[in-house]
């Protein structure tokens, strides 16, 4: 079963990572009150209670 979750955690790695230099590169181009960098952290949000979701699970696998 780790097998499966295995992949999914990485991909979810991978997109945080992204999403956080894009929020640090809003953030610094537009402010961080500004709507873009606001929206860039709302998604950021999504993918780390994801990725807490995904690792959450596989604790429970185990």
């Amino acid at each position: 079963m780790t097998q499966v979750i295995e992949p999914v955690r990485y991909d979810l790695s991978t997109a945080i990572s992204v999403k956080k230099k894009k929020m640090v590169e809003l953030g610094m181009k537009y402010g961080l009150a500004d709507k873009r960098t606001i929206k860039c952290s709302q998604q950021l949000d999504e993918l780390l209670n994801r990725y807490t979701s995904v690792k959450h699970q596989s604790y429970e696998i185990i």
